[in-house]
């Protein structure tokens, strides 16, 4: 399922293996390849798989950086995101400045796919539970995928994997 997808990840961590891909490009927050998620300098449909863990909530305009992520991700694209919350919220809260012990502009709530328009882009969104392997707290993860075989794939892995780890598998509207 990826061994031929074009991969980019933001804030590159042990949780994608560059191997997995037929390219991969890293992006690291003031380092090495820096790339502002708000304005991506990639043509359109550069990527299949964008994968960004514990980013999100630190990027300003996040729904224009979602927008971008859109943009650079092709017809058969997957974005998988980790939010830094167990998104037990109802609906986000966002600050006009960092906010809370780390400086996070947003507080996701479960109202997230809606909030960054990936529900008005018609992408289906498969929602899991996972208990972060390091701190043990309980996250969630987000795949956003154009390819609605691609959102079902995902889901039945994951069960099949972590029985009760899908909260929810949304169809296009």
């Amino acid at each position: 399922m990826l061994s031929w997808r074009r991969a980019l990840q933001f804030a590159v961590d042990g949780s994608i293996v560059p191997e997995w891909f037929a390219t991969f490009e890293g992006s690291r927050y003031g380092g090495e390849n820096s790339i502002d998620m708000q304005e991506i300098p990639r043509p359109d449909g550069s990527y299949d798989f964008i994968s960004l863990s514990h980013v999100m909530e630190f990027v300003p305009d996040d729904r224009r950086a979602f927008s971008e992520l859109l943009r650079v991700g092709s017809e058969c694209c997957i974005v998988h995101v980790t939010f830094a919350s167990a998104m037990d919220m109802e609906v986000s809260r966002h600050f006009d400045a960092p906010h809370g012990p780390y400086g996070r502009m947003h507080a996701y709530g479960r109202d997230a796919p809606d909030w960054l328009g990936a529900t008005a882009a018609g992408l289906e969104t498969v929602a899991l539970r996972m208990s972060d392997p390091v701190t043990e707290l309980s996250e969630m993860v987000h795949f956003f995928c154009r390819q609605p075989s691609d959102a079902h794939t995902i889901a039945a892995a994951c069960e099949a994997a972590t029985p009760g780890s899908v909260v929810f598998v949304s169809s296009r509207p």
